[in-house]
């Protein structure tokens, strides 16, 4: 009885409906993580708090039957600044608690492990808190990672591109902008240069590589009579192929010390976050996932196709996906073409289809979960599967 007033208590859309209205920026997440380890807690999950020296990050693990092979679903629940849970973080932290409790269920021997992972829009201190765990050999011991991903189509085995961003600031010399011009160095000139200048790059970049630059002016001065002598410019790095993408890198460094020579001024250049890496597409274990959405009716592409599909988005998701086999499933809560980190998708995250979705999403990674646990065959096919070069 305990149990059943339990889930009463915490069911799958309650939990999804308040983290959206939580709306908790990354690595301030603190209320988002106390309600999801107080619902794991209430099933008999122990729960360490602050997982890898990160605050707002935890570990909820159970153990069933004699013990078995580790599987882990990865909770994210960090917001957009500005405009709050319009890529379905929400969905995706319901999702990772609920189908490891329904897991907890059906496994006859396993450990099953929520990992709360904070901050993958990269806003704060812990930015792609996924990077950090892996670094730290936070995933040691872990057989399996499962995780979802709320979109505007449904898809298993989609490729990710990796990104960098890029923080620079010239430092020029302030001057009356019409008695002595003479004397300022303009920082915000700089700027202006540096963007035109990585314009340019971009029709020289190697288009099989899905290069993708995108950056912002985020300060250039205060008062049109001042030389400004400080500019700030953050930019995104993107690219499916890790190996140009240090490419890019240098490149880029390159034109922000040219325009910092042609105007005279001085600039800093540093790295914010962690270098969010391409993914790794575990086959069997994507067409595993893929073939249970489909006996459920749903309409998806072959695995194979969704690795063909062009790389548009970043996770740091993939990066997990390099040291362990781990699988990412993208599931529909809204008509396709609809724009992600936008107020459609804001309002598709508490959709009565993101309801519909969640309770299908639980359902096949729990019993995905399940399986590993009990196949030994389908155990040994996803780790030969990463055990091979890419």
């Amino acid at each position: 009885m305990a149990s059943q007033a339990v889930e009463q208590q915490f069911d799958p859309w309650t939990v999804a409906l308040k983290i959206h209205e939580l709306a908790e920026v990354g690595s301030s997440e603190f209320k988002s993580a106390e309600l999801l380890k107080q619902v794991l807690k209430s099933v008999g999950f122990s729960v360490v708090d602050g997982y890898q020296g990160i605050p707002t990050s935890f570990w909820a693990e159970k153990t069933v039957g004699k013990g078995g092979p580790a599987i882990a679903f990865l909770a994210e629940y960090d917001a957009l600044l500005g405009i709050g849970h319009a890529c379905g973080h929400n969905l995706i932290a319901s999702a990772a608690v609920f189908s490891a409790i329904e897991a907890s269920k059906k496994i006859r021997d396993g450990r099953i492990v929520v990992i709360g992972t904070p901050d993958e829009e990269g806003t704060g201190q812990y930015s792609g808190s996924k990077i950090i765990i892996a670094n730290k050999g936070g995933f040691k011991g872990i057989d399996l990672v499962l995780g979802s991903h709320p979109s505007a189509e449904w898809s298993v085995g989609k490729n990710s591109l990796a990104v960098q961003d890029v923080e620079v600031v010239f430092h020029g010399t302030a001057a009356h902008a019409s008695a002595s011009p003479e004397k300022g160095k303009s920082a915000l000139d700089a700027a202006v240069l540096t963007f035109t200048a990585v314009d340019m790059m971009r029709k020289h970049l190697k288009r099989d590589a899905n290069p993708v630059i995108h950056g912002v002016l985020r300060e250039g001065g205060q008062a049109s009579n001042v030389t400004p002598d400080r500019a700030v410019l953050v930019y995104g790095i993107r690219s499916s192929d890790l190996g140009y993408h240090a490419e890019m890198l240098e490149k880029f460094r390159k034109i922000v010390e040219g325009c910092s020579m042609a105007t005279g001024t001085t600039y800093d250049l540093k790295l914010i976050g962690p270098l969010f890496t391409t993914g790794r597409v575990n086959r069997p274990l994507a067409n595993n996932i893929r073939q249970r959405l489909v006996d459920r009716g749903v309409d998806i592409p072959t695995v194979e196709e969704s690795e063909r599909t062009l790389a548009k988005g970043s996770t740091d998701f993939a990066n997990v996906s390099q040291v362990v086999p781990a699988q990412e499933l993208s599931f529909q809560i809204a008509p396709k073409g609809t724009p992600w980190h936008s107020k459609l998708s804001l309002e598709a995250a508490v959709s009565g289809e993101a309801k519909k979705k969640l309770a299908v999403v639980i359902e096949v990674l729990s019993d995905t979960a399940e399986e590993f646990a009990s196949n030994e065959s389908l155990r040994k096919s996803i780790a030969e599967d990463f055990s091979r070069k890419e």
